[in-house]
């Protein structure tokens, strides 16, 4: 699961830079100063509605009850008016197939441009080198979770062998000494 999270923004930065650059188009302005002949033809007003309501309980405060009398709401507040006016129309040495083939001539539009594709290349190769420090990181947690379970193997082991040795020690401690040099013999010899 960390994997997939870890990975996800390298496939996104990598779509994301797939994509060939968008001309941009640089249109004039139709008129610097040109008065507003309606404000419905700029702005859409705001709608207001009327409820009424009976007598009734207010909800926050069960002691207090509102008589009859009206709420303003306002169902939807003021905007600019998107739609362009249908008697507006587009000066005749403007058009579309002039407007999309004039090239860009903004040298500060071409430097961001230039800047953008810098910093998205920039971003890029920095992902592609963190996926492989975490493709190498996942290698080395691999062979250390292996290093510590053969850790743990050697460690049941090493107690293992000091139970035995302590219990021999303690054979040895309890046998009779009774012969000095020579030891006791085995219990199949006295058959």
């Amino acid at each position: 699961m960390k994997s997939i999270i870890l990975i996800a923004p390298v496939f996104l930065l990598a779509s994301c830079a797939s994509h060939p650059p968008k001309k941009i188009v640089v249109v004039p302005a139709v008129e610097p100063s040109r008065s507003v002949r309606s404000i419905a033809a700029v702005r859409v007003p705001e709608q207001v509605r009327e409820y009424r309501f009976g007598r009734y309980v207010d909800p926050g405060d069960r002691s207090v009850m509102h008589e009859e009398h009206p709420a303003y709401r306002i169902e939807r507040t003021s905007r600019w008016n998107l739609r362009p006016d249908q008697t507006v129309a587009l000066p005749t040495s403007l058009s579309v197939a002039s407007a999309a083939s004039t090239p860009v001539s903004n040298d500060a539009v071409v430097a961001e441009i230039n800047k953008q594709k810098a910093a998205t290349k920039a971003v890029t190769d920095q992902a592609a080198t963190l996926y492989q420090r975490l493709s190498g990181l996942s290698e080395v947690l691999g062979q250390t979770q292996q290093m510590a379970k053969q850790n743990l193997l050697l460690q049941r082991d090493i107690a293992a062998l000091k139970d035995r040795l302590n219990a021999m020690e303690k054979e040895l401690r309890d046998k009779p000494t009774g012969s000095v040099g020579r030891p006791a013999p085995a219990p199949e010899e006295n058959w």
